[in-house]
């Protein structure tokens, strides 16, 4: 199945034919947090293409595009679908010498990823 799903891309974006050791280390990405750059570094391509290849499994409604929160420890402290649907704060851990504390940070001051979700009918064509 994930054979098919790589076909379905390879119509829309022109990549080289993934090995059988790349298609398997592509199956077992997170489906529910595809990030840029592991498509990047997977499928060797540029960013650009990267970016275009999730965007157009996007238009087709093979992904879902979500913005996370970055919490200082680099973990995402919430996603949404928007921006704008993003909360004012993030509850995070912050380590502070050596002491963990929870902090409700604003999320203005914090960094945002964008990352892809496979959808459920996408992940039942792939999975199984």
């Amino acid at each position: 199945m994930l054979r098919k799903f790589l076909d379905i891309i390879s119509k829309f974006v022109q990549v080289d034919p993934l090995s059988d050791k790349e298609a398997a280390l592509l199956a077992k990405l997170n489906p529910d947090r595809i990030y840029l750059e592991n498509v990047r570094t997977l499928l060797n391509v540029s960013p650009q293409t990267a970016r275009r290849i999730c965007e157009t499994a996007v238009r087709q409604g093979l992904f879902t595009r979500k913005i996370g929160v970055l919490c200082p420890d680099k973990n995402i402290g919430a996603t949404a679908q928007t921006e704008d649907q993003l909360p004012a704060t993030v509850h995070c851990t912050i380590e502070r010498e050596g002491q963990f504390e929870e902090e409700d940070i604003p999320t203005e001051q914090l960094d945002k990823i964008t990352f892809y979700q496979l959808n459920d009918d996408t992940a039942s064509l792939i999975y199984g």
